[in-house]
C-alpha cells in the first residue's frame, strides 16, 4: 500500500454527470436537481478491492475551456489535473455528440502537457460550450471510506501540493507514452428508442468504443448514474487500473525521496561551521 494518495481527475463537459457519478460512488445517492460545477471539489476516500487498500483523492472539475483561462484558480486546477493526476475519468453524455468531441480535445491537451506533443496552436483548445449557464452550486470537500454512504460534506479549506514537484510524473509518462484513462459514456437511460430523435445508435456507439480503444488505448464504460446502471463495472475498471497506477505512484514517491535526500546531502557538504 502506498501512503501517497492516488489522484483521479474526473473531466468532461457541462451537464454530463461527473458529479452524479462521484455522488453515487461515495454516497449511493442521486439528485435530480442540477447544479453546475464552477469550482473544483476534492473528495478523499479509501477503496479496498479484496486484497489491496487504496487511498484516493478524486478531483471533480468544472468544464475547462478558452473562456475561463483568465481565471488563475481555474487555470491552476486545469494544469494541476493535467500534470499531476494519476488516472483520468473522461465523462461524456452519450446522447450529445459534442460532449464526446470535448473529451477528445481534453485528451489531446493532456497528452500535449504530459508528453510534450505538438498540436495546432491556432485552434481553440476546447470546443465552445453548448449548454446554457446555470447558477453555481456550493462547493464541498468530502471524507469517505468505501461502503459508508452516511459520510458528510464540509468546506474545502486547503490547497493541494505545489505543481513544482511534477517532474517525476511527466518523466514516467514520457517513458511509457501512456496516459491512464477510462472513458465513461453516461446517461444511457436517455437514449431514445426512436432513431428519428436520437443521434446515437448501436452502430456509432461501437464506433466510439473502437475510437477510444485505438486512440486513447482505453476502455469505454457505458453507464447511468441516475439508475446506478453499470457503475459497478466502472468501479471494477477503476480498481483494475489502480493496481498498476499505485505501483507507479510508489516508484515516483521513492524517486522523490531519493532526490530530496541527495539534495540534502549536497547541501550538507557545503555547510561548514565557522
Amino acid at each position: 500500500m502506498c501512503d501517497q494518495p492516488i489522484q483521479i481527475a474526473v473531466l468532461g463537459d457541462k451537464s454530463v454527470g461527473k458529479t452524479a457519478i462521484i455522488r453515487q460512488w461515495l454516497c449511493n445517492d442521486f439528485s435530480t436537481l442540477y447544479s453546475e460545477t464552477n469550482l473544483a471539489t476534492y473528495h478523499f476516500t479509501s477503496l479496498f478491492n479484496g486484497h489491496r487498500l487504496f487511498h484516493i483523492r478524486i478531483i471533480d472539475t468544472p468544464r475547462f475551456d478558452d473562456t475561463n483561462n483568465t481565471d488563475p484558480q481555474q487555470e491552476w486546477v486545469r494544469m494541476y489535473c493535467f500534470r499531476r493526476a494519476h488516472l483520468f475519468l473522461l465523462v461524456f453524455d452519450i446522447n450529445r455528440e459534442e460532449t464526446f468531441n470535448y473529451i477528445k480535445q481534453i485528451y489531446r491537451e493532456i497528452v500535449r502537457v504530459r508528453l510534450g506533443s505538438n498540436y495546432n496552436n491556432h485552434q481553440h483548445p476546447y470546443p465552445h460550450p453548448h449548454q446554457p449557464h446555470h447558477p453555481a452550486h456550493h462547493q464541498s470537500h468530502h471524507h469517505h471510506h468505501h461502503h459508508h454512504p452516511h459520510s458528510h460534506f464540509h468546506h474545502q479549506s486547503e490547497m493541494l501540493t505545489d505543481l513544482t514537484n511534477d517532474d517525476d510524473d511527466q518523466v514516467a509518462t514520457r517513458s511509457t507514452g501512456y496516459v491512464p484513462v477510462i472513458v465513461v459514456a453516461n446517461k444511457v437511460d436517455l437514449i431514445s428508442t426512436d432513431l428519428r430523435f436520437s443521434n446515437i445508435t448501436l452502430m456509432n456507439s461501437r464506433d466510439i468504443q473502437q475510437y477510444v480503444k485505438k486512440n486513447f488505448k482505453a476502455n469505454t464504460i457505458q453507464c447511468s448514474a441516475k439508475y446506478h446502471w453499470h457503475l459497478v463495472l466502472l468501479f471494477r475498471e477503476v480498481c483494475r487500473m489502480l493496481e498498476t497506477v499505485e505501483d507507479t505512484v510508489a516508484k515516483q514517491a521513492a524517486q522523490q525521496a531519493r532526490r530530496r535526500l541527495h539534495h540534502q546531502q549536497d547541501n550538507d557538504k557545503h555547510c561548514r561551521v565557522m
